[in-house]
């Protein structure tokens, strides 16, 4: 549950707190489980959908979020990055991933590492499809951008 977690969590702390939350739940709902499934995936999808939880309540708070004139410009001109796959090691990009804005590194985690579609990211997060597939697009330039600064001589896959 806590790799989970700090997946969509800024800080450790925050992690933390998420996972509590989620074990109490996950208690609580335990009369729910249906034994003939797994249990590790039922108990992570309940600490996911809490991260979740926690990032709309932070989305709330912070409604406004002003998007950079260069970020809409790019989404406008509809400019592709080349899909090219880096092979790094899951620490490296933890810390790559902490350095983008909040809801970007949540879209990202759910379509590039959970899976899910634009359009369940869209229902889950309460946005649309296309701010979805505007997410993942910033997150990857941004951490191509990261990746080519700090290893210039990162050979492509």
């Amino acid at each position: 549950m806590m790799s989970t977690c700090l997946r969509y969590c800024r800080d450790e702390d925050s992690a933390t707190e998420v996972v509590n939350t989620a074990f109490m739940k996950t208690l609580k709902k335990l009369n729910t489980y249906d034994p003939e499934f797994p249990f590790k995936p039922w108990a992570q999808r309940i600490a996911l959908n809490e991260a979740i939880d926690r990032y709309r309540q932070k989305k709330r708070r912070n409604e406004l979020m002003v998007e950079s004139s260069e970020e809409w410009e790019q989404l406008e001109t509809g400019s592709q990055l080349p899909e090219d796959t880096y092979w790094i090691e899951a620490e490296y990009l933890q810390k790559l991933l902490e350095e983008l804005k909040e809801t970007e590194r949540t879209v990202f985690n759910l379509f590039a590492i959970d899976g899910y579609s634009h359009r369940e990211i869209g229902k889950m997060l309460s946005i649309t499809e296309r701010s979805s597939i505007r997410h993942v697009t910033n997150a990857r330039r941004k951490l191509q951008h990261l990746i080519s600064l700090r290893e210039p001589g990162v050979k492509k896959a």
